[in-house]
């Protein structure tokens, strides 16, 4: 059983264990952090991995067929089209699906983090924060799941799926290891020196009252909106507390044009970038 006490050094270990995605994300993070950052150095980045090579030409080319204009099969051109907020996204989805498809498991993971991000960005342009930050932070933010997959894959699924029924993961994570995804989340997020604002975006994207910053605002109603709006569809999405403090944090008033407007564009947004 995990405690508080060992938590640190499983946590340490596990890494060693998990495949390099972190890498990846710590160096989209410093690209994030440059100031002054080129359109030309994350096209380097990406002229590299076909994965995302591929993922920019696809992006630039469904605009240009919706405008009956030829393809283009320049990386470079590709991405002075779709601009680089659109870039970044496209790298961190790459990252997450070769990730994905490297560990055995963590395919649960995709969808469910994939749709928050969608939400969270969409979100945190409404709401004054960073947009590549959101969409970083909650791509990040269910990590935890994968280390109980990695310790005891059969006890996790069946966690999962008891809790699919009745919608209390975080009581039988506890129960079954001692703490729950959100809580070795922040630890993993602490052990690879993410900042501060991410750690605690994870840690509490669950919880129902507490506000430690924007980008935590943000991630936990995020995590909520996705499953309220059942993206992706699931029997698991089931919304039950929302995060009064963070709402009011974010100024958010659900039946504003703004909000029912954001609503639909996740929505669409999810289906067209994740779904095809």
């Amino acid at each position: 059983m995990l405690t508080a006490q060992n938590l640190p050094a499983e946590v340490a270990r596990l890494a060693k264990i998990l495949p390099p995605f972190p890498r990846v994300v710590m160096q989209l993070l410093e690209m994030l952090r440059a100031e002054g950052l080129s359109l030309d150095a994350l096209t380097r980045l990406a002229r590299n991995d076909p994965v995302i090579s591929s993922g920019i030409l696809a992006t630039a080319n469904r605009l240009r067929r919706i405008n009956a204009l030829p393809d283009i099969h320049d990386p470079f051109v590709a991405a002075s089209l779709i601009g680089l907020n659109q870039l970044r996204r496209i790298v961190v989805a790459a990252a997450m699906n070769k990730f994905a498809k490297e560990e055995k498991g963590a395919e649960f993971l995709y969808d469910h983090s994939h749709a928050v991000a969608v939400v969270a960005h969409e979100l945190a342009l409404l709401c004054g924060v960073s947009p590549e930050k959101a969409y970083v932070a909650a791509i990040l933010h269910d990590f935890g799941q994968l280390c109980f997959h990695i310790m005891d894959p059969v006890a996790f699924q069946e966690v999962y799926k008891m809790s699919a029924v009745d919608g209390r993961l975080i009581e039988r994570e506890a129960q079954t290891f001692g703490v729950d995804h959100a809580q070795i989340g922040a630890e993993l997020a602490l052990h690879w020196e993410l900042p501060e604002d991410f750690v605690s975006a994870i840690r509490t994207h669950h919880d129902a009252c507490v506000v430690t910053s924007k980008l935590q605002a943000v991630i936990n109603v995020a995590e909520s909106v996705a499953r309220a709006l059942d993206i992706p569809p699931s029997p698991k999405n089931r919304l039950t507390q929302l995060n009064a403090p963070a709402v009011a944090a974010l100024g958010i008033i659900w039946n504003s044009p703004e909000m029912l407007d954001f609503f639909g564009r996740c929505r669409a947004i999810f289906r067209q970038t994740y779904l095809g």
